[in-house]
């Protein structure tokens, strides 16, 4: 088997102009010569101008004619590639220099993808440093490790996989009423497994990503993870609307009873608290706030995208 596998990076962007340059700049530093980098624009911002600024061997631009959401974007870079492995990039994830000469021992080896280990860059923000304490709660926990010794590989930023095999599948779901915006990866890798895909999970290979360090930037992702729940239920899973309704409700109804009874939210603010570099009390109040608040922007995009995916459906009859 060749050591020289040829490798596609698909990056979708959108509206990316404050981190897609320090993204770019990691991309052109790999030191691997048989890549290439395949973006995929929707911006309406400045996004584009910044990206034709590296465009040459390396990056390749694709500015569709209508956008279709982050899914479609995705699959018209996995098939516009020519490569052997297609890496999957979000705009603000950083890969180290020696990236793909890491994995490409595991495809030398036969492996068909590979999930590598996440962190976040940005810890000073708490909404930014939540997400980073929950990875470090879950490694504490054993769930990763769990994960790896069962189902062996799982979506991760800047999974991999060959696209010998990721052709087999339907790719990312997409083309529905209403572009699906969270759980389109998980349902890929179920998809992939079903193809007996071989993968593995390095938690030594590490990439950073830049996670949302703001109060909007927070809600916005938060509430965009609970749009992304009826749309994957409806369109993916055909579920009733019923079904979708009272299940939405369900854990409404037990998200705002943790809120209520403060304790458990307390608890899970101390779970995330004792992994921090911090002061421990004031990280346990910080942390309590931040995940009250993920549980109602996360029930507040379920509803918003149950009626938005009712309307939308309905209007087509």
């Amino acid at each position: 088997m060749s050591s020289k596998l040829s490798y596609s990076i698909v990056v979708p962007t959108y509206n990316e102009e404050k981190d897609i340059e320090e993204t770019l700049k990691c991309l052109t530093s790999l030191n691997y010569d048989n890549y290439d980098v395949i973006i995929v624009d929707d911006s309406n911002d400045n996004t584009p101008n910044i990206i034709k600024r590296y465009q040459g061997n390396k990056i390749k631009l694709i500015r569709p004619k209508k956008r279709k959401g982050r899914s479609e974007a995705r699959n018209i870079g996995i098939k516009a590639s020519k490569c052997d492995v297609v890496i999957i990039l979000n705009a603000d994830v950083h890969l180290p220099v020696d990236f793909i000469n890491t994995i490409n021992v595991y495809y030398q080896m036969g492996y068909d993808a590979v999930s590598v280990h996440n962190k976040i860059k940005n810890l000073d923000e708490m909404y930014s440093r939540f997400i980073e304490l929950r990875v470090l709660d879950r490694i504490y926990k054993g769930v990763y490790q769990k994960r790896k010794e069962t189902i062996k590989y799982f979506w991760t930023e800047g999974f991999s996989v060959r696209k010998k095999i990721l052709m087999k599948t339907s790719l990312f779901p997409s083309d529905f009423i209403v572009p699906i915006v969270a759980g389109e990866d998980v349902r890929l890798i179920d998809e992939l497994r079903k193809y007996d895909c071989n993968g593995i999970y390095d938690e030594k290979i590490v990439v950073y990503h830049i996670a949302p360090s703001t109060f909007k930037e927070f809600w916005l992702i938060r509430v965009g993870r609970g749009e992304g729940t009826p749309q994957v239920r409806r369109f993916i899973d055909k579920w009733s609307f019923k079904k979708i309704a009272w299940y939405a409700s369900l854990k409404f109804i037990k998200r705002l009873l943790f809120i209520i009874l403060i304790l458990p939210i307390f608890i899970h603010g101390y779970e995330l608290a004792r992994h921090t570099f911090r002061n421990k009390y004031l990280e346990l109040f910080t942390m309590t706030y931040v995940y009250a608040l993920e549980q109602v922007a996360l029930s507040y995009g379920e509803f918003k995208s149950l009626l938005n995916v009712y309307q939308k459906t309905k209007g087509r009859k």
